[in-house]
């Protein structure tokens, strides 16, 4: 059995460790190598190996001090752009891999925030990077935008009770746009109150699961009508395939500022 734990970095990120009985810890996407030391330090665990999901800084920055205060060498596991970056074993769609937990997960190629973006799925489990967030999506940088629409897709489609565990704490801004284009979601208020609450008390919160992501997500949710008339009604004309909605709502929500304390 493992134990997954957040573990707050940078200006919003999540680093996730991933922790078996024996204390045997995988963390995943290091953007920083402090915070992982000192949880290390509390719990008493020893490091085991490594994931990375794309090769962002906020990512990957904290794996080379991190190897190096511990003065350990453990398998680092990521897509092919991270070499370079970090000496890495590189992963491709469909590896698995087997932990020293003896947990076993599967690489998804999801492109769209960057190229080579990859997540790992297992064991009840996901840990989509930057791909997908709670009530939202990663904005695009290298791929398409028809890349990002199908990893998001893709992604959605794994079984509703999967919890979902995103790199970064945007939940309550997402809401906020969530909230914009359907008004009259009762399930989109309730989850924002709920992320309220936790981060007023300084909780995540994440996991996700892709169930709830269903009925609040706006980009898992092209398909709605009360989501395709916001799109359109932005857009200023109609939109045909699930595609040119899900095209609009994310080049909406790049310019969005939204109206809440993210805490």
């Amino acid at each position: 059995m493992i134990t997954v734990t957040d573990i707050p970095a940078l200006a919003d990120n999540y680093i996730w460790a991933l922790v078996s009985e024996t204390g045997g810890a995988v963390i995943v996407d290091p953007g920083e190598a402090d915070p992982v030391i000192r949880y290390f330090d509390q719990k008493h665990c020893h490091l085991e190996a490594i994931l990375l999901t794309h090769h962002h800084p906020d990512h990957t920055d904290g794996v080379e001090p991190l190897l190096g205060y511990l003065n350990v060498q453990v398998p680092v596991y990521g897509p092919f752009d991270t070499l370079g970056r970090v000496p890495i074993q590189p992963v491709h769609e469909a590896d698995r891999i087997l932990l020293p937990s003896g947990a076993v997960f599967t690489v998804l190629a999801v492109p769209g925030h960057t190229a080579d973006h990859v997540a790992y799925q297992g064991e009840g489990l996901l840990f989509p990077g930057d791909t997908l967030f709670s009530a939202g999506c990663g904005r695009l940088f290298e791929a398409r935008m028809e890349d990002l629409f199908a990893s998001v897709q893709r992604l959605g489609r794994l079984d509703p009770s999967t919890r979902a565990y995103p790199a970064h704490e945007y939940t309550l801004a997402n809401l906020a746009f969530a909230a914009t284009l359907e008004p009259d979601n009762r399930l989109i208020a309730q989850y924002r109150g709920q992320a309220r609450k936790q981060r007023m008390q300084k909780r995540a919160t994440l996991p996700t699961t892709i169930g709830l992501e269903h009925a609040v997500n706006p980009f898992l949710r092209t398909a709605t009508g009360s989501i395709r008339t916001a799109a359109e009604h932005h857009a200023g004309k109609p939109l045909g395939q699930l595609f040119e909605i899900f095209r609009e709502i994310r080049l909406w929500k790049d310019h969005f500022i939204a109206r809440e304390d993210v805490m």
